[in-house]
C-alpha cells in the first residue's frame, strides 16, 4: 500500500488541524497500529497542531493589518491611510465667537489700535467643570467712531503647550506625547546658531522645493501625532543640533461644546476693564477620528486629491474640516431656477441648532479657498425647512394584542419620530411613502393595515408693519386634478385688516384668497391676494401684511405625489402628526395629535422667503 503523500489543508481550527495531521501519519505503514490519543506521538501531534494553529492566526492577522478595509489596529489603519495621502483628523477644541468691548480704553494719537495677544486666556464652565479657552491668533482692534475699542474674536478651547527637541541626523521625527492634540494649532520654529526661523506646515507638495521651510504632520500610535521635516528635496532639513520648538494645544474635544459664558482676568494691551458677550456659543469640538471613520474618509479624500472641483468635493471637505456641521449641500448656479451662472452655492446644517452665523460662513469660505481650482464665487445660503404632515389611520385587531389603542398610538408616534431621525433631517433625506407605512405596520403585530394622507407645510414670518411681497416655494406639484378643484392650499390663522382668525385658501383657478368663518361659512376679505402655480408648487403673495399670527405663519399644500425629495438647500422634517387607531368595526379608539418630532417641537422658520426665490 503506497504512503499518503498529501495532507488536507482545509480548516484552521485546532481540532481540524490535528485530525488532518493524524490522518496523514496514520496512512504511513510504519504507524498503522499506533494509538494517536494516549501515546507520545499524540503529544507530538498536539504540539504540531498548536504550532500550525498559532501560525495561521498570526498570518491571518498580519495579512488583515496590511489592508485598509480589514486592519483592526489604529496604527495599521493610519499607516494605510498615509499611503493615500490622508492624515486622520485629530481631536478639535470647540470654537466660540465673542464680542469684547473695552469699557475704559480710549483711542489717542499715540494709541490708535488695541492688540489682544495670541493665547490670551479665557474661562468657561460646562456641566460644572471649568475649561480654558484661548485666542488662536492675535487680534488688532481699531478705534470705532466713538474712539472706543470693540470687536469680535474667536476663542478656541485648549491648553497651550510648548516642547523643545534637538534635531540631528538620528533624531528627525518628534512625537507629541499628549493625548487630544489639536493639530490645527501646531506651529514650529527652528533655532540654529542663535537665529530662530518659523517653519510652515506643508499642505501642497507642488509648492515645495529644496529650500522650503516646511514641516509635516503624521499620525503615530495611540492617536498621537509626530512632526517631521523635509529631506532636502521636498523641504529643507534643519541643521544638526538645531533646537526645534513645537507649540500646540491639548483640548477637551466634545466636552466643551455649548459653552456660552466666558470670563477673563487677563490684561490685554494694558486694559483690564472689558465686557464679554457671546455671539456664537462654543461648537465644533470633536473627538479624534476613530478607525471606522478613517476607513471611510481616507479613500474619499484620495478621490478629491485635496482639490475642490465637483460639488461632492466641496461637501466632503466642508464636513471633514468643520466638525460642528452635520450635513452640507453644494450645487452650481446652473441648477437654480432661474439659473445663475458663474457662482456656486453652499448650504450647511450644524449639529447643534439650525443655522450657522455669518462669521462661521466666512470661516468656511476662507478655508475652501485653499482647495479651489477655479475662480468661482461661493455663496452661502441658509437651509429652508419643509414639514411633512401625515394623518395616519391604523386598523388593528384587538384579539391579537394585549395593548390598548392608546399604547399602540404611542408605538406609532415613536415610529414616526424614529423615521424622522433616521431618514430625514439632512439634505439627502427623502420621505418615502411606502417605506413610511411599512414601518407603521411593523410597529405592533396586531396592526392589520394602515393608510396616510400627506400635506406639506412651509413656515414664514411676514412683516407686521410693512406691506411686502412674498414667495413660498414647495418645489413640487400641488394636488390639482382639474380646474376649479378647491382647498389645495390652506394656512394657520392670522389677523388681517383688524379681523382675527383669517386663513388662506385657493379658488381652484390659481388665485390665493383670504377668508374668515362666520357660522361655518367662508367670508372673503381678499379674492386675489396672490397666486399659486400648481405645477411647480410656488405661492406668491402680493402687498400682504398680517398684524398677528403667533410665532409664525404656516402655509399648507396638498401634494400630487406623497414621495417627497428635498431640493437643493431644503431639509424635510415631520410635524403635526395625527394618528387614528381604529378596531375592525371602524371605531376610533385613540387619536393622537403632534407626535413628538423635531419638526413639531423645534421653532425653525424661514426668515427671508421674499426675493430669494432661486434657491
Amino acid at each position: 500500500m503506497p504512503a499518503n503523500t498529501s495532507i488536507t489543508a482545509t480548516g484552521l481550527d485546532f481540532a481540524t488541524i490535528r485530525s488532518n495531521l493524524q490522518t496523514f501519519i496514520a496512512a504511513k505503514p510504519d504507524f498503522a497500529d499506533f494509538n494517536f490519543d494516549d501515546s507520545a506521538i499524540g503529544t507530538l501531534l498536539d504540539l504540531l497542531a498548536y504550532n500550525t494553529y498559532y501560525n495561521s492566526i498570526y498570518t491571518n492577522m498580519a495579512l488583515n493589518e496590511s489592508f485598509l478595509d480589514t486592519a483592526q489596529l489604529y496604527e495599521s489603519v493610519a499607516s494605510r491611510a498615509k499611503e493615500l495621502g490622508y492624515l486622520p483628523r485629530s481631536a478639535y477644541g470647540a470654537t466660540a465667537n465673542v464680542k469684547i468691548v473695552f469699557n475704559s480704553a480710549v483711542a489717542t494719537d499715540v494709541k490708535s489700535t488695541l492688540t489682544i495677544p495670541k493665547n490670551t486666556t479665557f474661562r468657561s464652565s460646562v456641566n460644572g467643570v471649568s475649561y480654558q479657552f484661548v485666542t488662536p491668533s492675535s487680534y488688532t482692534l481699531s478705534a470705532n467712531s466713538l474712539n472706543g475699542f470693540a470687536g469680535y474674536i474667536n476663542l478656541v478651547e485648549g491648553i497651550p503647550l510648548q516642547h523643545d527637541f534637538v534635531y540631528s541626523s538620528t533624531n528627525t521625527q518628534f512625537i507629541l506625547q499628549n493625548d487630544n492634540v489639536d493639530t490645527r494649532s501646531i506651529s514650529v520654529a527652528v533655532t540654529a546658531s542663535g537665529v530662530a526661523q518659523t517653519y510652515i506646515r506643508a499642505n501642497d507638495l507642488n509648492a515645495i522645493n529644496s529650500s522650503s521651510k516646511v514641516f509635516f504632520v503624521e499620525a503615530d500610535r495611540d492617536k498621537r501625532y509626530k512632526v517631521l521635516f523635509g529631506d532636502g528635496v521636498l523641504g529643507q532639513n534643519p541643521e544638526n543640533n538645531s533646537v526645534v520648538t513645537v507649540n500646540y494645544r491639548v483640548c477637551s474635544a466634545t466636552r466643551t461644546n455649548g459653552a456660552s459664558v466666558f470670563t477673563s482676568s487677563a490684561s490685554m494691551d494694558g486694559e483690564t476693564d472689558y465686557t464679554i458677550t457671546v455671539a456664537d456659543r462654543a461648537s465644533g469640538g470633536a473627538e479624534a477620528e476613530g478607525i471606522e471613520e478613517i476607513r471611510y474618509n481616507a479613500p474619499r479624500a484620495y478621490e478629491t486629491q485635496n482639490r475642490a472641483v465637483t460639488a461632492k468635493d466641496y461637501e466632503r471637505i466642508i464636513l471633514r474640516e468643520f466638525t460642528n456641521l452635520s450635513a452640507a449641500r453644494v450645487w452650481g448656479g446652473e441648477e437654480n431656477d432661474p439659473p445663475i451662472y458663474g457662482k456656486s452655492y453652499a448650504c450647511v446644517k450644524p449639529k447643534s441648532g439650525t443655522l450657522i452665523s455669518n462669521a462661521e460662513k466666512n470661516r468656511i469660505r476662507i478655508e475652501l479657498e485653499k482647495y479651489n481650482m477655479l475662480s468661482i464665487d461661493l455663496e452661502f445660503v441658509d437651509p429652508t425647512y419643509m414639514y411633512v404632515r401625515p394623518t395616519i389611520r391604523v386598523r388593528y385587531n384587538p384579539e391579537l394584542t394585549s395593548r390598548t389603542a392608546s399604547e399602540i398610538g404611542n408605538l406609532i408616534a415613536t415610529t414616526v419620530s424614529t423615521y424622522e431621525t433616521q431618514e430625514l433631517n439632512t439634505f439627502d433625506g427623502s420621505f418615502r411613502y411606502s417605506r413610511f407605512l411599512d414601518l407603521v405596520d411593523s410597529a405592533e403585530t396586531s396592526i392589520v393595515g394602515s393608510q396616510a394622507s400627506i400635506v406639506a407645510e412651509k413656515r414664514f414670518t411676514p412683516s407686521t408693519t410693512t406691506v411686502q411681497n412674498y414667495t413660498i416655494n414647495f418645489n413640487r406639484g400641488v394636488e390639482h386634478p382639474h380646474e376649479g378643484h378647491l382647498d389645495a392650499i390652506s394656512s394657520s390663522a392670522f389677523t388681517y385688516k383688524g379681523t382675527a382668525s383669517c386663513y388662506f385658501d385657493d379658488d381652484g383657478y390659481g388665485n390665493i384668497r383670504i377668508y374668515y368663518l362666520s357660522n361655518r361659512t367662508k367670508v372673503f376679505l381678499e379674492r386675489a391676494i396672490g397666486t399659486v402655480d400648481y405645477k411647480i408648487g410656488q405661492i406668491k403673495l402680493t402687498n400682504f401684511i398680517a398684524t398677528n399670527y403667533g410665532d409664525n405663519l404656516s402655509i399648507l399644500s396638498k401634494l400630487e405625489n406623497y414621495n417627497v425629495n428635498p431640493v437643493r438647500n431644503q431639509i424635510l422634517l415631520i410635524s403635526g402628526t395625527v394618528i387614528d387607531v381604529v378596531n375592525d368595526n371602524n371605531n376610533v379608539r385613540e387619536s393622537r395629535i403632534n407626535a413628538s418630532t423635531l419638526g413639531s417641537t423645534a421653532t425653525i422658520i424661514d426668515s427671508a422667503i421674499t426675493t430669494l426665490t432661486s434657491y
